[in-house]
């Protein structure tokens, strides 16, 4: 089959050196989902790429596509956006890095999201603008718009066996059950107990809809109940692709 050619909005999820001057990419784009693609001559030093191909840069790429092939070939490819803020801090860099991983872990070759794609764009370029105490919120929110565009959207509102509203102190949280549990149903039904100001917190993330940099609220004291919650959820539905070494070397660092 002839190889068709797409010019596509992309980020680069991971780049390895190929030989002596050529690159392995793994990019998650805009129109065609993720694709693993080779840069011939990508690290020559006056190489038509300049230095577009870099990790969690977001480029446009020109590729020659064949369906029976793995691994694609890029004949040319511009920077959009760099996030230089990421490379100078470790926070931002290992979120950053994690939202990459998630996408690269959660997703399947040749299969376009682009809700998905502009969530992951957004993520990065919000880490840039935020005020440190909201840099862990900002991954919270990217994680719970991620889970909704793979389909599986967690109930913060209600709860997932009564369908009461959620409210008081003390609450349950359940990745089986698909998110929050009142106090009745959670001690029956297990899960995580959490504190009902943790799952509201999530609840007014997932109300956002679009990225408001405004409204993104600082982390609260029990971030790592919020932090837990978020990550059980991801590897309840995503499996064991979804568990996110990026976050397990933050979580060391701290």
């Amino acid at each position: 089959m002839p190889s068709r050619i797409v010019k596509t909005r992309a980020v680069v999820l991971r780049a390895r050196r190929l030989g002596e001057t050529s690159k392995l990419l793994t990019l998650y784009t805009e129109d065609e989902g993720k694709l693993r693609a080779t840069a011939k001559g990508a690290r020559k030093p006056k190489s038509r790429f300049g230095g577009a191909l870099e990790w969690m840069t977001e480029v446009q790429v020109v590729c020659y596509l064949r369906d029976e092939r793995d691994l694609q070939t890029l004949s040319d490819g511009d920077a959009l956006r760099a996030f230089p803020r990421l490379l100078g801090d470790l926070e931002r860099l290992s979120l950053g890095s994690a939202a990459c991983e998630l996408i690269d872990r959660l997703t399947v070759e040749r299969d376009p999201n682009r809700r998905l794609y502009r969530c992951l764009s957004g993520v990065l370029a919000g880490l840039e603008e935020v005020q440190g105490p909201q840099v862990e919120p900002l991954f919270w929110y990217f994680q719970l718009r991620a889970a909704e565009a793979l389909g599986y959207r967690p109930e913060l509102d209600h709860c997932t066996s009564c369908r009461l509203p959620l409210a008081g102190e003390w609450l349950w949280f359940s990745p089986a059950m698909g998110g929050g549990l009142c106090a009745r149903c959670g001690t029956a039904a297990g899960g995580i107990r959490v504190a009902g100001d943790s799952l509201r917190l999530l609840a007014g993330l997932q109300a956002l809809g679009a990225y408001q940099p405004e409204a993104i609220p600082p982390a609260p004291p029990r971030r790592g109940e919020l932090r837990s919650m978020l990550r059980r959820f991801l590897e309840y539905h995503g499996g064991q692709h979804s568990h996110l070494k990026s976050l397990d070397f933050l979580e060391a660092v701290k």
